[in-house]
């Protein structure tokens, strides 16, 4: 049972786990079987892998928007105050402080732009440790 929040356009789910059907247990909903399943049509794989390889254009490491702007981790250290060693280090984190990589894109000349995207609503850019908006 969803029902939304008057206050708020979020959906709530009121139900308790008593009124969860054993039968809603038993999806098979594993992405190894969507990905089968898409492999096995010729189109379906092909569209797929167009789509990855689109979505790979617009990816990209620390190590790779520093290569990009013909950086070394030397320069990017002395721009960020730290040693070559901890620009390595840096570049292969899987989680920092959004300051940390704020500063890192900074420093290669670019500027970090969050956005917020909702299945329901347009894309939001979120800002990050900037002052609140007066109401």
């Amino acid at each position: 049972m969803t029902s939304k929040n008057k206050t708020s356009s979020v959906p709530v789910d009121e139900g308790t786990i008593e009124q969860v059907s054993d039968s809603a247990w038993e999806r098979d909903d594993r992405p190894d079987r969507f990905y089968d399943k898409i492999r096995q049509d010729p189109i379906a794989a092909a569209r797929f892998e167009s789509v990855l390889a689109e979505i790979a254009e617009h990816q990209a490491t620390l190590t790779q928007v520093r290569k990009a702007k013909s950086l070394t981790q030397t320069t990017i250290g002395q721009l960020l105050d730290m040693d070559q060693s901890e620009v390595s280090r840096l570049e292969r984190r899987s989680d920092m402080l959004l300051s940390t990589l704020r500063s890192f894109i900074q420093a290669a000349g670019g500027d970090l732009q969050l956005v917020a995207t909702f299945p329901d609503s347009e894309p939001v850019q979120l800002l990050v440790g900037k002052a609140e908006p007066a109401d």
